[in-house]
């Protein structure tokens, strides 16, 4: 499941979901790069998200795909830093 926000000329990417039976499949990486693909057809400047800090596997995914770090929320969710992190497309 993916779902995004737009606004303006930034896509903001609200949650990537894959069924834990499904994880490390490549489903993950799959979805990205259909929405970064879709968002560079569609004229979008930029891809925005917040991951939790202690979600490795969702870090990882982002920083392979060249994400980089924007800014930290802290203690967003329950006493976790919240990163914010986007790509310039």
């Amino acid at each position: 499941m993916l779902g995004i926000k737009i606004s303006f000329d930034i896509v903001d990417i609200m949650n990537i979901v894959v069924k834990k039976d499904f994880r490390q499949s490549g489903i993950g990486c799959l979805l990205l790069e259909k929405l970064i693909n879709i968002a560079k057809l569609k004229g979008f400047n930029k891809i925005m998200l917040e991951v939790n800090e202690e979600n490795i596997p969702a870090k990882n995914l982002y920083l392979k795909y060249n994400f980089k770090l924007v800014s930290i929320r802290k203690k967003y969710y329950n006493d976790k830093n919240a990163l914010i992190m986007s790509l310039d497309i």
